[in-house]
């Protein structure tokens, strides 16, 4: 039940993630299941 009722809000995560040997800061919001607003930020 907790899960439904934060998919009624759109919510906002983090994360780092490492693709083709680059290191990036990942933030999206994510709203019924679904992902909007993605930023991919390189780090150096």
């Amino acid at each position: 039940m907790k899960w439904y009722l934060k998919q009624l809000l759109p919510m906002t995560y983090r994360t780092k993630c490492e693709m083709n040997g680059k290191k990036y800061f990942v933030v999206w919001k994510m709203w019924f299941g679904r992902c909007f607003k993605e930023e991919w930020i390189e780090i150096a």
